[in-house]
Parts: C-alpha cells; sequence; structure tokens
C-alpha cells in the first residue's frame, strides 16, 4: 500500500516518495535473495508437502535468478551490481511514462469530424489551437474520427514520441537484462526469463507466433485490401495504409456493420455499468456475494469506489476501482494487489486502475471489454486462499515475489472479456440510452456479437509484431550499444505491413517493458488461446456451474499448480488452438 502514490498521485512528491518506498521492499527483497546461506538452506530443505515443495522450488529460483548456484563470488557480486542498476533504470522508465501529461495542439478545422462534445472539452493552447491529451480516453476517438490525414498522422506521430528519455533508458535496461542472462549462463534473457512458463523457451513461443502470423496472414492481407480500399476513396491513387489510417478507417468499417461506438455510449454510463458488471461476473458467474460500491469506504480520490467480495457468507476480499484519468496517474489499465491473504483472517485487497470514460461519465464499448478484462484479473486476486506467499496472486508489477506463470496470468482476464460480446451478457449490463430511454437494440447486440473479431487479421498483426519485437530486444547477446527502438520499424512492416512514422519511439512509452512483461508480452495471444478454449465450456452465458469449476480449477489455486495443469483440470484435456483460429473464421485444416 505504501507504493501506490507513485501509480494514483496527482503530486509529483507523493509519486516519487511512493516509487521509492516500492524500490526499497524491491531492494530488501533482492538482499534476502542474495543471501548464499539462506539459499544453501532452502534449497537443501525437505518437506513432504506438495505445496510447500512448490514453494520452496519458486525461491530457488529466485535465489539463482540473483546468481546464487554461481561458484565465483565475483560473478554474484556483478550479479547484484548489474540487478540494483537494472530496478533503477526500470523504475525510472515506469515513471516517467506515469508523469507525463503531454497534449497536441491541433485546431478545430484539423479536428474536423471528432465528436463535438470531446472538442468542446478540450483546454484551448497558444492561438486557435486545442491540446489534445495523448491519454487513450481522448487520443483514441481523435485518430478514429479526424477526417484530415495530416491531423491524424500529427496525433498518432505525437502518441509515439512520448517520453524521450525514455529511449536511452530503453537501451541500457536491455542490454542490462542480456549482461546479466550472460552472467547466469543463459544464451539471453528471454531463455532465463521463460524457464517455468507454459512456453518454456524462445524457440516455442517464435513458433507459436509464426504459426498465429502465417494462418492468419490471409485475414491480415484481406482487412488490409478492405482498409486501403476505403482510403483510396478519400485518397484517390494511394497504394498504401499508414499506421494513423487503421483507427478512422476501420472505424468506417464496423459502422457498415451497425457498430457506432459513439452511438452506444450513452448506454454505458460508468455509474451503472460498473455495479452490474462486477455482480454479474462476480455472482452470476464464479458463485461470490458481491457488495458495493460502500457508502463508508475512505479511499484516496473522491472518484474511487470500493467493493466487498464474500464466499459462504466469509469476506474473501475488497476491490477498489479508480478508472477515471488524471494528471500524474497511472496511464494505462491494470489491477495492483495491496495486501495479499497471507495471514488467515486478512482478506486480500487490490485496486484497478484505470482510465476510462469521457467527460460525462460514459464507456466506449471497448472500454466496457477492458472493465470485464481487468475484473477477471480481480476474482483471479481475491479467490484464493491464504497459501504461502510466494504461491498467491501477484505478478511482476508488485514489488513481493509471487504470482502464476507469465502466460498464465492473463487467462482469466481473457474469459471474462469475451462476456461482453454474449448477447444475455451485453443485454444485462447495458444501460436505456440516457436521453431517449430506449433499449440497446437488438440488432445492435447482435451485430456486435457477429463482428465480435471484425478486422482482426489486421488488429492482431500489430500486436504479434510487439510480441516478436519484444521477444527480438530479449534474445540480443550481451553487448554494449543496443538501440532498442531501431529494431521495431523493420519488424512491424514485415508483421504487420507497415511503414512505421520515421523519428518515432512507440516503446518509450511501452509500459509492459518495465512492468515485467519483458520477453513476456506474447503470453496475452498465449492466455487467449487459452481462454477462448476455455470459453467453448460455457456456451455464450454466465454458466454458474461452469463458472465454479473455473473458480475451482483455476482462480483460487493461484499459483499453487502449474498453469497446463489448472488448463486441462478444467477442460479434462490440455487446451488446443483450434477454438481460437475458429473463432477467427481461420480453417482448422489450413
Amino acid at each position: 500500500e505504501v507504493c501506490l502514490p507513485a501509480l494514483i498521485a496527482t503530486d509529483a512528491e507523493a509519486r516519487d516518495a511512493g516509487a521509492a518506498a516500492k524500490r526499497s521492499i524491491i531492494d530488501a527483497f533482492g538482499n534476502c535473495y542474495g543471501r548464499k546461506a539462506l539459499y544453501d538452506a532452502i534449497k537443501a530443505s525437505e518437506t513432504s508437502d506438495p505445496l510447500l515443495a512448490r514453494a520452496r522450488d519458486k525461491h530457488v529460483a529466485r535465489f539463482e535468478a540473483n546468481g546464487l548456484a554461481l561458484a565465483d563470488a565475483g560473478a554474484r557480486e556483478q550479479v547484484a551490481k548489474l540487478k540494483l542498476e537494472l530496478g533503477a533504470e526500470a523504475a525510472a522508465m515506469e515513471q516517467e511514462i506515469n508523469g507525463d501529461a503531454s497534449t497536441v495542439a491541433l485546431t478545430r478545422a484539423e479536428l474536423e469530424g471528432v465528436p463535438a462534445a470531446l472538442v468542446d472539452a478540450l483546454p484551448a493552447g497558444d492561438g486557435d489551437k486545442l491540446l489534445v491529451s495523448l491519454k487513450a480516453p481522448t487520443l483514441t476517438p481523435v485518430l478514429q474520427h479526424a477526417k484530415d490525414p495530416a491531423a491524424r498522422r500529427k496525433a498518432y506521430v505525437a502518441g509515439s514520441s512520448r517520453c524521450p528519455k525514455n529511449a536511452r533508458r530503453l537501451n541500457r535496461v536491455v542490454a542490462l537484462r542480456a549482461q546479466i542472462a550472460g552472467l547466469l549462463g543463459f544464451a539471453s534473457h528471454a531463455e532465463g526469463t521463460l524457464r517455468g512458463n507454459m512456453a518454456s523457451s524462445p524457440d516455442e513461443v517464435n513458433a507459436f507466433l509464426d504459426r498465429v502470423v502465417t494462418r492468419l496472414k490471409p485475414k491480415r492481407d484481406e482487412d488490409y485490401a478492405s482498409l486501403l480500399a476505403l482510403k483510396r476513396r478519400e485518397v484517390p491513387g494511394a497504394d498504401a495504409l499508414d499506421p494513423w489510417d487503421t483507427a478512422y478507417f476501420g472505424r468506417q468499417v464496423r459502422e457498415s456493420k451497425g457498430i457506432d461506438e459513439e452511438a452506444l455510449k450513452p448506454h454505458f454510463p460508468a455509474s451503472e455499468v460498473v455495479p452490474a458488471t462486477i455482480k454479474a461476473l462476480g455472482e452470476d458467474l464464479f458463485g461470490f456475494t458481491v457488495r458495493g460500491p460502500l457508502d463508508d469506504a475512505q479511499l484516496w480520490h473522491d472518484d474511487c469506489e470500493l467493493y466487498e467480495v464474500a464466499k459462504d457468507d466469509v469476506i474473501v476480499g475488497h476491490v477498489a476501482l479508480d478508472l477515471k484519468s488524471r494528471d500524474g496517474k497511472f496511464g494505462h489499465q491494470m489491477v495492483v494487489p495491496l495486501r495479499p491473504a497471507l495471514v488467515d483472517g486478512q482478506p486480500n485487497c487490490c485496486a484497478v486502475l484505470g482510465n476510462m470514460g469521457d467527460a460525462n461519465g460514459r464507456l466506449r464499448f471497448r472500454e466496457v471489454e477492458t472493465l470485464l478484462h481487468e475484473l477477471g484479473h480481480v476474482f483471479h486476486a481475491l479467490a484464493g486462499a491464504p497459501k504461502p506467499s510466494i504461491l498467491g496472486w501477484a505478478w511482476p508489477m508488485v514489488p513481493w515475489p509471487g504470482g502464476v506463470e507469465m502466460d498464465m496470468l492473463e487467462v482469466p482476464s481473457m474469459l471474462t472479456q469475451q462476456f461482453v460480446y454474449a448477447p444475455a451478457v451485453l443485454a444485462k449490463i447495458a444501460r436505456p440510452h440516457a436521453e431517449t430511454g430506449a433499449s440497446l437494440p437488438s440488432e445492435t447486440i447482435k451485430a456486435l456479437a457477429e463482428n465480435r473479431h471484425l478486422l482482426a487479421g489486421l488488429g492482431n498483426a500489430r500486436y504479434i509484431a510487439m510480441c516478436r519485437y519484444d521477444m527480438a530486444m530479449h534474445s540480443l547477446a550481451p553487448a554494449a550499444d543496443v538501440d532498442a527502438c531501431g529494431l521495431w520499424p523493420a519488424i512491424y512492416e514485415e508483421t504487420a505491413g507497415f511503414a512505421e512514422a520515421p523519428g518515432t519511439h512507440f516503446a518509450s512509452t511501452w509500459y509492459h517493458m518495465c512492468i515485467g512483461y519483458d520477453a513476456g508480452y506474447y503470453s496475452y495471444l498465449w492466455s487467449e488461446v487459452n481462454a477462448v478454449d476455455a470459453y467453448k465450456q460455457f456456451g455464450d452465458e454466465l454458466d454458474a456451474a461452469a463458472g465454479r469449476r473455473f473458480r475451482e480449477c483455476v482462480l483460487e489455486p493461484g499459483a499453487a499448480a502449474g498453469g497446463a495443469a489448472m488448463m486441462e483440470a478444467f477442460l479434462g484435456r490440455p487446451f488446443r488452438e483450434d477454438a481460437y483460429f475458429e473463432r477467427l473464421g481461420v480453417p482448422v485444416s489450413s
């Protein structure tokens, strides 16, 4: 909890104090995992309890990641020194992103096509300029609606050029990781990091990504051609799409299918949708009792709400929802555990930090999907009974050790986000139109469900390019000079077919590379493949029986079992990739 100000405070000094507190806790654990005598004792310990044996093995792996298996004391000291520098650089990178409040200045003429309510709410800049925040709730609709391609380019380039200091920091972070991996006897950081994951080697991850790229390429090319055809109507003779075109022309394709995100927003007021959604998942699906928002909660900001989650009349935890964007706050979406269930009688506690909603407190449909995603993490975090802390729900963002494998971590969230497209669920959480009182039309619900993977070939291409980029930068051999940002353009063009805007460096604001997803960004896709396979067990409904089984097989164990074993326990067989490709309309035999 002392670390939380680093993520949520509007005051820079409070953010710095929270970051310093987090750093001190990380260093304390680092010192513990640097004690050779302690390592030797734990490694030599014996137990007949499978849970304690698993906890012991995870602790041993932590010691060995710090070089404690190295016979040379000098090498151990070098690893410890480099780890301290790595931690400081990654923390500085994260705080630079948190504190960034960059804007791009555009005129009303340049913003033609953008919803008037958004434009009218923008603060004034110099002259006739308006200041467009580069955070997603503002930047995304500008990229989706601005008719002027030059304006879209300006917004895209600004968004991909933030935090220039972090370009240097990323280079140093990647170089340090490679150097540490070399000292530990690994060919690369990726090789060492992936040990113990469901996909346990760079070869396995790269083969997985290559399979997906190959099977999705026909859909990617089809999507590219459809958007290019739309562009040629506005720019005759255009021979290629630019990165700032996809949101704009993709929005046109969705609207042609009856999906207008701006028109949907009045059906999703956050004040009503949030409690309806958390109760639908918590109660109808997983069998908890959810109470809230609690009137007597005292939290860090007036925007926050607190919910209580119970099972069989016993409180298992609380979740604080902090969903609105504000300067200085963590700029993405995530769940952060505040107190794990380490001691009987002390329930879990976590927080959802989000950047959602417009000035009127209304959610975009994609933000509702994100809400369901984050709530999957919430119930994963709160479901687990007290157990050794190393086996509790956590992830590398927090300063204490623990957590499931990185490529299992996203399975519950990837599962729950799919329910936003289930007609029965969408009908439950959508509200009557704020102005007309009309229910969300059944044809719109049908269109959303039928087109849940519209443009998935092209949409997934950038994501897969980022997965490949992550693997490429973390497969580098130790070297003094690293140009991590320079690796991106070629990978992006090869995988997605786009020429990146010169001089940009989107990875400078890529949270995942400094909060624990290094050599792990593929895990979203790996988890999605698992989750789509699991989702078939629910039949597009909030199936209570399937939900209880998922809770018992996956949520409650936390890290007490391996991801593959948990999935097999739920499915009754090992997971298969076929369901994912079937969902996207890719023939299984291809």
